[in-house]
This record gives structure tokens, sequence and C-alpha cells, in this order.
């Protein structure tokens, strides 16, 4: 089994077609078709079969098809190890965020880490831990920022904690009810849900609860960052949300953070990667510098009395 049959089985399993892989990948489709049928014939059976809509796995092919990535991914983070090593600074690194992290130390983390390495390709994912974990458990994700997932982490990962957190309620610049006190007076609002938790509603569940107060009854979900700042913008719904977002140059100037008597905590940020896998340098050299700048925002924040 070699390189290429991983690659192009992988294209093809992804495409949902063999003339998608072939493009994908500037092959011709009969040579694809060959590596797919030397590939079948190596495991000794068939990976994939023809459907209306496509080429779509077998069951074993979709068995094959998780360990054909994972297996993909470490060879290319081994080949970007082994080319840094030796001084050349290509490849890839590839890291997940929460929207907070984004807004509070994604841009620094960015311009640093070009001025080291300007010619590494990123890719930089939005999203909460459950969404990412599959991406680290296969390799295609080198680490994850963001908050402290509800749920038990596994023995296969560090978590390392980055800086504590807080929220506040968040509505428009010259919302009506801006000069609120309490929670009790904003129990007739619109909420918006940030999608933080498995069941969105437990959040403000939660905090409503522990200031002995009811679900409030008007209650909207939107699980994106763009969908959230829409909202809050442009309408008189309220939310959740991090200081981070609040503080950020996106939202100062639009966001109204509500003074209110009621303190709202949150997850911690942490920072999570694999055990068992080392990071390549250029990876490592990222992870570096989130904790660098989260020692620092911490710092501004505690100056600011945030």
């Amino acid at each position: 089994m070699k390189f290429h049959h991983l690659r192009d089985f992988i294209a093809i399993a992804e495409s949902r077609s063999i003339r998608g892989a072939a493009k994908k990948l500037g092959m011709a489709q009969p040579a694809l078709s060959r590596s797919l049928r030397d590939l079948e014939g190596i495991v000794g059976a068939a990976l994939l079969e023809r459907h209306a809509k496509g080429v779509v796995p077998t069951e074993i092919g979709q068995a094959f098809l998780v360990r054909a990535t994972a297996a993909l991914a470490e060879l290319n983070r081994a080949q970007d190890e082994i080319t840094q090593m030796l001084g050349s600074y290509v490849g890839t690194v590839t890291v997940g965020m929460s929207s907070s992290v984004w807004l509070s130390l994604g841009a620094d983390v960015h311009k640093a880490f070009r001025r080291r390495f300007p010619d590494m390709r990123l890719r930089m994912y939005e999203g909460f831990f459950p969404t990412m974990e599959s991406k680290l458990q296969n390799g295609t994700l080198d680490f994850y920022v963001g908050p402290r997932p509800e749920t038990t982490i596994g023995d296969g990962y560090t978590v390392d904690l980055l800086y504590h957190h807080g929220k506040v309620v968040t509505g428009r610049q010259g919302h009506p009810k801006r000069y609120a006190e309490s929670l009790a007076d904003l129990m007739d609002e619109e909420w918006l849900l940030t999608g933080l938790r498995e069941r969105a509603e437990r959040e403000l569940e939660e905090i409503f609860s522990e200031h002995g107060l009811p679900l409030p009854k008007t209650i909207t979900q939107a699980e994106t960052m763009v969908g959230i700042a829409a909202l809050i913008c442009e309408t008189d719904a309220l939310a959740v949300l991090p200081w981070t977002w609040v503080k950020s140059p996106l939202f100062v100037q639009v966001a109204h953070p509500f003074k209110l008597k009621e303190k709202i905590s949150a997850p911690d940020i942490v920072k999570i990667a694999r055990t068992a896998v080392p990071l390549t340098p250029a990876a490592s050299y990222m992870s570096s510098l989130f904790e660098r700048f989260a020692r620092q925002a911490s710092f501004a924040r505690l100056a600011q009395g945030a």
C-alpha cells in the first residue's frame, strides 16, 4: 500500500465522484480508477460502490476511510516535520478556535506567526471542541483553543489553561433597556442562544436559575458569530457573550455591555492537543504564541478590571 493509494481513495470518497476527484488531484480518470482497483486488491474488499447520487463508500470503505484519513494526515505531518527540522519552513498548520478566541487572540497570533513563517499555509477553523474533536482524532487538526468542554475529556489529550473567562449580557448601543440593573428587568426581552452547550437552552437555564429566575420565553438560537453579531447590532435581542466580544474592535462601537448586579461566569479558555502525537515545529510555535498572547491579554483584563 502506497501513499498515493490513500490520497486517491480519500479524494474519491470526499468528492463522491471519480471525475471530481480526478479534477481535484489533476489526474486522468483512468489512472485514478486503476489506483482504486489496486487498493481494493490490496485490502481484499470493495471500498466504494456506485449509487444514483455518485460513488459512496461501502461499510468496509467507510471504516477504512477513517483510518486512511488519519494515516494520511500523519504522513503529511511527518513530511512537514522533517522538512521544517531541515530548515525549510513550509507545510501546513491547522488550528481550531472558538469565536471569542478569534476575537481576542486570533489576529495577534496570526501576525506574529506570519512574521516568522511567511510561506507556511494556515488553516484556521471556528467552532467548539465537540465539533472539532473528530478532526483532532484523525490528525487533520493540530490543536484546539476555546472554552473547556463541559463533558470529560479523554486521556488522549493534553489540556492547558490559557486564561479564566467571564461573560456579560450584551445588546445593541442605544438598547431601550440599556439602563437595566438586573436579569429580572430583562425577562421579557428576546434572548439569543449561542450554541456552546450540547443542549442549547442549558446555558441560559443555568444563568437564570442561579438567580432564582425562570428561562425567558422568547428565544432564538443563532450558532454562528456572524448571525449573533447581526442580530445584536440590528435588533433588540440580547445575548450572554464573552467580554472578549464586547471589547473587540468589531463590536466595541456597536455593542452595549449591560451593567447588571449579577456576575456571569464562563468556562476557562484552554488549549487541547493530542497526547501521543507531537506538534510539528511550526505548529508548536503557533501553540506557544497562543500561550504568550493569552498571558498578555490576561494582564490587560486585570488592569482594566474586567
